[in-house]
């Protein structure tokens, strides 16, 4: 069941390379970006041992029956609606994200709403589905797009065209202070482990948390290689002229591989796969969130039947979404972006903190 985890964990570390927050570490290369790396690790790091330690006290329960069987409706409703929030707006940020990168690279004769509307449609679908259904669904996903992504990556640091001066003049600037801004970007590279509010009602009772030295080793790498390799293929300052900077690096990339040659359209891909699973799972933790509000909700890993409850629920994410990105634009988002990963760095610290001066409380009561 270890692997659950780790799936999820590679999948919001990966996710990384869409978002805007290579973006926003590149623009701030002088200002506190690599000390921010360094301090972002270490409060991942510390989340992800203190939640799951927490977890673990309760086995078999999903953070919404934790808090309600804490705390009165009063004090419960804000956290469940704060993580419903933080969800939604997660897997809609990349949604909307990835639409626009497909219209700028993929293909720009296709208007961006229709685009938005074909992923939504299989997101919102596939969300609606149980959580057992959505725990394989993952799996499956990150077993085939894992692999390619890692070649990808090892590709780009092989590459000849990598230039190390450059990564090493950057790397200097360590001596300055982290931002905030910075450091929430950072600590979304760890941020996987969140996703045990919903999927800890999966785990057996005598489930025990193995390999956690991994998930800060994995997501320090991956943090390295989205801030430095664009940086030693775009130059010092080069590589702030573009907002989607992966794809970007993608495309300084060739491969040899019969109809494969420009790494641009496997990078795009492979990403869909990963935007689409990302989405579902997002939507779908949104959703039991949201279904939690009422206490006479008995939660089911793997109902029999769909709820009519999870289609219009998730059916109002659709919209949702449909209007952030009529209302939206690139530079509107990207500032969005930038306020929301400080809100939700905030948010899970004040979470693990709870959950875990309860799990305190629970063991030494027992």
């Amino acid at each position: 069941m270890n692997r659950y985890i780790i799936y999820n964990f590679m999948l919001m570390s990966f996710i990384n390379l869409m978002m805007y927050v290579p973006h926003i570490l590149v623009e701030r290369r002088y200002s506190g970006a690599v000390s921010s790396i360094l301090v972002g690790t270490a409060i991942g790091t510390l989340l992800v041992y203190l939640y799951t330690s927490a977890i673990a006290r309760y086995p078999g329960m999903g953070l919404p029956e934790i808090i309600k069987l804490n705390f009165p409706r009063w004090v419960a409703a804000p956290i469940l609606l704060g993580f419903a929030a933080i969800w939604w707006f997660a897997t809609t940020m990349v949604t909307v994200s990835y639409s626009i990168l497909v219209n700028r690279f993929l293909n720009p004769d296709v208007n961006t709403t229709v685009i938005l509307c074909l992923l939504i449609i299989a997101c919102g679908y596939a969300a609606t589905r149980s959580t057992l259904t959505v725990a394989f669904v993952t799996e499956i996903g990150m077993m085939i797009n894992a692999p390619v992504i890692i070649f990808i990556l090892f590709k780009a640091v092989k590459s000849p065209q990598l230039n190390f001066d450059a990564i090493r003049v950057v790397a200097g600037y360590i001596t300055v202070m982290p931002t905030l801004t910075c450091v929430a970007a950072a600590t979304f590279t760890f941020t996987g482990y969140i996703t045990l509010s919903i999927s800890n009602r999966l785990f057996p009772p005598n489930f025990r948390f193995k390999f956690r030295w991994v998930y800060p080793v994995f997501g320090l790498i991956i943090l390295l290689i989205t801030f430095f390799v664009p940086i030693g293929f775009h130059g010092t300052e080069a590589v702030n002229q573009y907002i989607y900077i992966w794809s970007v690096t993608a495309d300084s990339l060739l491969m040899q591989y019969g109809f494969i040659e420009r790494v641009l359209f496997l990078f795009l891909i492979v990403f869909l796969n990963l935007a689409l699973v990302f989405t579902m799972a997002g939507w779908h933790q949104a959703m039991e969130f949201v279904k939690s509000f009422s206490y006479k909700h008995e939660p089911e890993i793997d109902s029999p039947q769909t709820p009519v409850s999870n289609y219009v629920i998730v059916g109002i994410f659709m919209l949702l979404a449909y209007i952030y990105l009529m209302l939206t634009n690139e530079k509107l988002n990207m500032q969005i972006t930038s306020w929301w990963l400080v809100v939700r760095m905030f948010f899970e610290i004040c979470v693990v903190t709870l959950m875990f001066a309860l799990s305190r409380r629970r063991s030494s009561s027992a």
